[in-house]
């Protein structure tokens, strides 16, 4: 027997559910984008030409420290709805996703009216712009865990790296254009305005009230071993077999991308390449391979399987890594050879990020899921940082060559390493629905 609802079949409603949440996630992860590299690239540049200290300028490293640490109060928005003002009415993930957004937005315009010179005013509200934006991402990450289905988490992640990919044209590129044209005050205000308009895709979650949603998420059931806890908690996340697992994986996978990266700006400009040159591999191109990136992730992963799909990136990844260090090693003076292993690297990345994201999503629990998938990534982050505190003085101490010949045999180990902690019968590595 067909069930109808207002004419669609239930497998048609579930459809345009699955739209609307993809549809929703692009306004959230450009709205987490554009504060992010308005302070971490543009405002750098906008210091620096305003005379300020490279020391000073380093300060805003600090920035990162929420984004970080934010696995710390991931349960906190896991287990419980914003209630002040009846915010729990808009929905469990909703009633975080707003407040925090309207908060980056107000200090995004107090900003417009400070001076970006007086680093104390860069630091404080930098630091609580990129808490709130933190803040908002876990609510974000843990509503696209909850309501994509296995079969399009793919899809979905690949929605997150095109949308990261547009926050880093307005948040960097765009600012800085807008900037040189009409100044400080007026960027910021427009900056703010872009943010406050993603609100917009808010409307588009389809989210019950709170009260109705944790009885949805106690039927939605979950595949694997689990264990289960009464609300979300890193113990719960770090006693869980499934997710454990995927957490050795986040440690290891990235072990060899920190030390490259850091260093591939340099890399390039030793190399002969005009800063022109290289703004436009880091701006505009940067963002369109990442849009195609992340497509053509979705697309692997679809044709091939996730474990398939992460194992080709990882040889991918070593192949660069080696095509560099003989680039290197040679002293060769092939420019176009060099963009070429830059924007292969590049469009590398998107879609690996697609992939990890997907089996992050695998990974996390039904009742956990914004707590497992930031403590995943936050993981992932922080050996890729770890990474590239030691780049520098690897490459002054053995050179490029020898750099980049590190990077390509400890891809290699991770790759295997970490591939061994989550076989392809893993249960986050499965992509179709149950």
């Amino acid at each position: 027997m067909i069930e109808h609802s207002g004419g669609k079949t239930p497998a048609g409603a579930g459809a345009i559910r699955q739209r609307r949440i993809l549809f929703a996630l692009v306004g959230l992860y450009v709205a987490q984008g554009i504060p992010m590299y308005l302070f971490l690239v543009a405002l750098p540049a906008i210091l620096r030409e305003d005379g300020l200290s490279l020391g000073s300028i380093g300060m805003i490293g600090l920035l990162m420290a929420p984004m970080m640490l934010k696995f710390l109060w991931a349960p906190m928005v896991d287990r419980r709805p914003v209630r002040l003002f009846g915010l729990a009415r808009l929905g469990h993930r909703r009633s975080w996703i707003v407040p925090t957004q309207l908060g980056a937005v107000g200090l995004l315009v107090l900003f417009a009216f400070l001076p970006p010179t007086d680093m104390w005013v860069v630091i404080g509200l930098g630091f609580c712009i990129i808490l709130l934006s933190s803040t908002q991402d876990i609510a974000t990450d843990g509503f696209a865990t909850e309501r994509l289905k296995a079969s399009q988490r793919a899809r979905g992640n690949a929605v997150q790296g095109g949308s990261v990919a547009i926050g880093v044209v307005i948040g960097s590129s765009l600012t800085l254009y807008l900037y040189s044209q009409y100044g400080w005050t007026p960027t910021i205000l427009i900056l703010a305005g872009l943010s406050a308009c993603t609100l917009l895709f808010t409307l588009l979650m389809d989210e019950p009230p709170a009260m109705a949603q944790a009885g949805q998420a106690a039927q939605a059931g979950q595949a694997g071993p689990r264990i289960e806890s009464a609300g979300a908690s890193l113990r719960g996340a770090l006693q869980d077999p499934i997710t454990y697992s995927v957490l050795g994986f986040a440690l290891i996978y990235r072990a060899s991308e920190g030390i490259t990266r850091a260093m591939e700006k340099p890399f390039l400009v030793d190399n002969g390449l005009s800063l022109e040159v290289i703004g436009y591999l880091s701006g505009a191109s940067a963002a369109t391979a990442g849009l195609f990136g992340a497509a053509l992730a979705a697309w692997t992963i679809r044709r091939a399987g996730l474990w398939q799909t992460i194992l080709g990136l990882g040889l991918l990844r070593t192949a660069v890594f080696l095509g560099c260090g003989l680039y290197a090693a040679f002293g060769l003076q092939m420019h176009g050879l060099l963009i070429a292993l830059v924007a292969l690297n590049t469009v590398s990345r998107y879609m690996e990020i697609v992939a990890l994201y997907s089996l992050f999503m695998g990974a996390a629990a039904k009742e956990r899921a914004g707590t497992d998938f930031t403590l995943l990534s936050c993981a992932q982050l922080f050996i890729f940082m770890a990474g590239s505190l030691v780049s520098g003085f690897l490459t002054d101490a053995l050179g490029y060559a020898w750099l980049f010949g590190i990077a390509t045999a400890l891809s290699l180990l991770s790759l295997w390493a970490a591939l061994r902690r989550v076989p392809p019968s893993h249960p986050a590595m499965q992509i179709t629905d149950h």
